[in-house]
């Protein structure tokens, strides 16, 4: 029987998870021992690729090292590193490639696969996730938004009681949005949401 993992591909930094024997939520380490991977390549030419710590101890001393791609999920941004011409999908998927092989290693056989976007994420940006998924080898991928995550999780873990309207801010490394959810115990509906793409730790970051 294959398992199933859900992945947080982030701007600054991604991670794994599944569902253990007990039917409890648990990150997955990866191949380091991290609980979370940077979401950093290091391009190394030939078509090798540092993925994770090592390239983000590089990042600001090596201009061949890419971040914060996420930013420009959706985009026809290229990045010119080190004789090679890579998208934010090519990127991502290299990401999601690692995180993969990191989790078979615990999970053994994988089915299928849950990657998290934000709320605001346009159409261009959701179908470049799902490209970026099937690059890595993940051809059962679905998409969920981080807020709706967010919340199936208390809805699950069964200390909040979820019953009425909500707010759920979502402030990550590039994008920050806010959704309004209506819930009923482990139902979760998005109502709406809004946000913008480029207002995150990085940003604020950049100003200090």
């Amino acid at each position: 029987m294959s398992g199933f993992i859900g992945i947080d591909l982030g701007t600054t930094y991604s991670a794994i998870s599944t569902i253990d024997e007990h039917g409890i939520p648990k990150i997955i380490n990866n191949s380091e021992g991290q609980n979370i991977t940077p979401s950093c390549i290091w391009i190394k030419g030939n078509k090798k690729y540092e993925v994770g710590e090592e390239a983000r101890k590089e990042l600001g001393a090596n201009d061949n090292v890419i971040a914060r791609f996420k930013r420009d999920m959706g985009t026809k941004e290229k990045y010119s590193v080190n004789g090679e011409n890579l998208t934010p999908t090519d990127c991502s998927a290299l990401v999601l490639k690692k995180l993969f092989k990191d989790a078979q290693k615990e999970v053994g056989d994988i089915g299928e696969t849950v990657v998290t976007v934000p709320a605001n994420f346009g159409n261009e940006a959701r179908v470049a996730t799902l490209t970026a998924a099937k690059l890595a080898g993940l051809n059962e991928a679905n998409i969920v938004e981080e807020p709706t995550a967010a919340a199936i999780y208390y809805a699950f873990e069964g200390e909040l009681k979820l019953n009425g309207n909500y707010a759920i801010y979502d402030l990550g490394g590039s994008t920050f949005d806010v959704s309004i959810i209506k819930a009923e115990g482990i139902r979760i509906n998005m109502v709406a949401s809004e946000g913008v793409q480029k207002l995150g730790g990085e940003d604020f970051d950049v100003i200090l």
